[in-house]
């Protein structure tokens, strides 16, 4: 598909981003303006400016009356919020009956940026070809906007509240704001056959009517530079970065960490990321007595991340349900092995990695221990590691995402 304009709703994009949304949206904004054209829309004053797309500001009025600019999104994309009740959907659910009003500051937000996007129909109705959404706070303002402007609308699903609640639980405004969307799109585009299973087996989408596109990555601005030259140079380095939540699996991090010092006492495990589990994994590191082994860095960006992946000897990512999970490339990207969950999806793509049950921590202790002892195995899977991130880039992707934009504008 060449030449079409497309308007895309976002809800943050780099540097204002929490997570791994706002780096894909640049990634695959970046790759799809070569023959695209892109207005993105955000629920707040970008200052920063791109080149490659036209960014406009749906900022509701009442965010401000204050007086101060609202510069960042309105809410943690990710955060805890809300009452947390069972999910159960299926495609027998009809929306009317799910639907309820907003009933927190979250919801209301989210429905005042449907309305701000809406309301931009009449200049962007007539140059527009697509309508493409990224996850469920996005979801409501390309619905409203596709009434208005008449034109087919792509639903990106980077994560859903089933992932995000660890397999069981969720917010169910956000449950059932996620499902209006996928239903209501033309095509849905998941990011892993993980992801795509979920959409399927949980929220009842036709399987047909899902595009899977994964994620690619971006090359990297300067060389790795790998090694322990970095901190710690007399200390093994075992990481994990993302948000401290129930589905990341942070919790099995720090069992892991308890079962490898036995072996290997001076380890060190840095935690990197922020969430709503912080003081509860900071208590749970204190009374099993890790503190002088487990290091809590907070939430990282750039230069300090990359230093991160660059300095750790292993990368673990042992979560309950990843959709992708970005980072785990990140980590690939700099040199640094990688073991990843069998319930992510960058395991579809990223073979090379060690994939285990996130549950089984003898098995990950094991392969720990392995990485850290055995240099051969080390650079092996360094290597194939780096073989795999070959064909995952963000103009792969962008290629994917042009045919589901036809086939969304065909009705096939």
């Amino acid at each position: 598909m060449k030449n079409k304009n497309v308007f895309m709703v976002g809800w943050e994009y780099p540097p204002h981003n929490s997570g791994g949304l706002g780096v894909a949206c640049q990634g695959l904004t970046e790759a799809l303006a070569d023959n695209t054209a892109i207005t993105f829309a955000l629920p707040y004053h970008y200052l920063e400016g791109v080149n490659h797309m036209n960014i406009v500001s749906c900022v509701d009025p009442t965010w401000e009356k204050t007086g101060k600019k609202i510069l960042y999104p309105p809410f943690s994309t990710y955060s805890s919020a809300g009452v947390v009740t069972e999910v159960s959907l299926n495609k027998t659910i009809s929306p009317e009956k799910l639907r309820n009003l907003p009933t927190s500051q979250l919801e209301q937000k989210v429905q005042e940026y449907a309305h701000v996007v809406a309301s931009r129909s009449k200049s962007v109705g007539y140059q527009t070809d697509v309508i493409h959404a990224h996850d469920w706070m996005s979801f409501p303002a390309a619905q409203q906007l596709q009434k208005k402007i008449h034109k087919p609308f792509v639903a990106h699903v980077h994560s859903t509240e089933y992932d995000r609640a660890g397999l069981a639980q969720g917010n169910r405004f956000i449950s059932e704001t996620e499902y209006e969307g996928v239903m209501a799109a033309n095509r849905v585009i998941a990011v892993s056959y993980y992801t795509k299973s979920i959409l399927v087996n949980k929220y009842g989408v036709d399987a047909n009517k899902i595009d899977v596109v994964h994620n690619g990555i971006l090359p990297l601005k300067k060389p790795a530079d790998p090694g322990s030259h970095h901190f710690a140079n007399k200390r093994p380095v075992i990481a994990f970065m993302g948000r401290l939540t129930l589905h990341k699996g942070v919790q099995y991090f720090i069992q892991l960490a308890e079962s490898v010092l036995k072996q290997i006492p001076e380890a060190l495990f840095i935690v990197a990321g922020s969430g709503d589990m912080y003081h509860e994994l900071l208590l749970t590191t204190a009374q099993r007595q890790l503190s002088a082994s487990v290091l809590f860095s907070g939430f990282v960006r750039s230069a300090q991340r990359d230093m991160l992946l660059d300095r750790a000897d292993v990368f673990v990512m042992p979560s309950i349900s990843e959709p992708f999970g970005l980072v785990a490339l990140e980590a690939a990207q700099r040199h640094t092995p990688v073991i990843t969950s069998k319930n992510a999806g960058v395991s579809e793509v990223m073979t090379g990695a060690i994939a285990l049950d996130f549950w089984d921590l003898d098995r990950m202790t094991t392969s720990i221990i392995e990485l850290l002892q055995n240099s051969d195995k080390k650079a092996q899977v360094i290597s194939s590691q780096l073989s795999d991130l070959d064909n995952l880039t963000w103009t792969h992707a962008a290629t994917k995402v042009r045919d589901s934009y036809m086939r969304a504008i065909l009705g096939k």
